[in-house]
């Protein structure tokens, strides 16, 4: 998934938890946990302080509450994951940060 257009919805904050059945972008600062049944998009400058669970997770942004992909994660270079990764598949590019226990595979 691309994420090179305008970032419209910066700014916005959520108190709660976010569920979606479809592919998403995530451009907020969100205070809960994210699910989604498909592909997910965590933005530059976005924060999710939750537990994010998708199909296929790619960071670009920072998540204080651990990640669950059932299929890849992807940590891009200024991403920031603390406390937990569980996931089938994993990239890590130079310049994210892990920190937290994880757990890739079967």
């Amino acid at each position: 998934m691309e994420t090179e257009e305008p970032a419209s919805g910066m700014g916005l904050q959520i108190a709660g938890s976010v569920g979606l059945d479809q592919d998403g972008v995530i451009r907020a600062v969100v205070k809960g946990d994210i699910r989604s049944t498909s592909k997910l998009v965590i933005s530059r400058k976005s924060v999710v302080s939750g537990v994010v669970q998708a199909r296929d997770i790619r960071l670009e942004g920072r998540v204080e509450g651990g990640v669950e992909a059932t299929g890849q994660l992807w940590l891009v270079a200024g991403s920031v994951l603390r406390t937990r990764c569980v996931a089938k598949a994993l990239q890590i590019d130079a310049g994210a940060s892990f920190s937290g226990e994880f757990k890739v595979g079967g």
